[in-house]
């Protein structure tokens, strides 16, 4: 009876050993940041006010009209800013540093600040761009930072896709009437916008893309919602999938203009984005693997006579591979 408890034993341990060194030899799953510069410390390669110069230059690089710098000097920014539609260029506008370090650019129209703690103000001024209130078909001021990711997370072959940022709403003025205004055409607005990308060159999707949005500040609307939204963007000639609200931002409100962060594991609500397009007929020949995140946008659009200002800092989107 005691040889044999000794050989479970001797049995027991041995399995053990084993299943130790099994686990010791499987690494940990890598986690990595797809932002570069979180801190905008780089500053902002500036676009001029029209898409269609980009194209006719052949790109953002040969039509860039300025670089807005702030920390560091002389280097290729990660980031673009966006000043589309827009009467007032920034471009040659001379910087004003404060005893707190900020740097500010700015003129009639706009006003871009950066402060050493890393956060980052955006305002538009849209009394300034507007002689009349907005019409339907009339173009509106942007002003929105871009970035290209070096390295894009690929939704098939990624465990987790942990996103946050922190915004804090400074003002949003109507300079419009009520009998002027007309919610259907007119707001001031902060989306966020992922670049959800087919990148399989052997994929008949191939180059197909949506905009996944995370939705901020919008003037019309004073609380979350729990409703995705799904809209066609002509200007791209692609789909804007807006997830809801509620699980991104929890039950806030910006108006009490305080910061507010965003946390959630994105994946599961990119997976189903891309479920709600294939139920549309599109990404109908995609994979998971297929698909891949190319960038982001963030910023103002405001199609209504408003000033608008907002403050954002530590955007940052943490990957866990599988």
């Amino acid at each position: 009876m005691k040889r044999r408890k000794i050989i479970m034993l001797s049995v027991w341990s041995s399995f053990l050993l084993n299943l130790s060194i099994c686990f010791a030899s499987v690494p940990p799953a890598e986690k990595w940041e797809a932002f570069g510069d979180i801190a905008f410390k780089d500053g902002f390669a500036l676009s001029p006010l029209n898409t269609k110069i980009v194209e006719e230059k052949g790109g953002w690089e040969k039509a860039c009209v300025d670089t807005l710098y702030f920390e560091k000097q002389n280097i290729i920014p990660t980031w673009k800013m966006a000043q589309w539609s827009s009467k007032h260029d920034l471009g040659n506008t001379i910087p004003v540093e404060n005893q707190n370090g900020a740097i500010t650019y700015t003129n009639q129209g706009k006003k871009v600040i950066w402060n050493p703690d890393g956060s980052l103000w955006l305002e538009v001024n849209a009394s300034q761009e507007y002689d009349k209130p907005r019409q339907g078909n009339e173009p509106w001021p942007h002003l929105l930072i871009e970035q290209d990711f070096a390295r894009h997370p690929n939704i098939g072959k990624v465990k987790q896709l942990d996103f946050s940022m922190e915004i804090k709403l400074e003002k949003c003025e109507k300079k419009m009437s009520d009998s002027e205004y007309n919610p259907e055409i007119h707001t001031a607005q902060s989306p966020f916008y992922f670049v959800l990308k087919n990148e399989n060159s052997q994929s008949s999707d191939f180059n197909s893309f949506i905009w996944l949005g995370i939705p901020s500040y919008d003037y019309r609307y004073q609380q979350m919602t729990d409703r995705e939204t799904i809209s066609w963007d002509l200007g791209t000639s692609t789909y804007i999938y807006n997830v809801p609200q509620l699980p991104v931002w929890g039950d806030i409100t910006f108006q009490d203009k305080q910061w507010h962060q965003a946390k959630v594991d994105v994946l599961p609500l990119i997976k189903e984005a891309i479920e709600r397009m294939r139920s549309k007929g599109f990404f109908k020949d995609t994979t998971w693997e297929d698909m891949e995140i190319c960038g982001i946008n963030f910023g103002w659009e405001v199609p209504g006579t408003f000033d608008a200002a907002i403050s954002v800092r530590n955007m940052s989107l943490k990957v866990t591979d599988n």
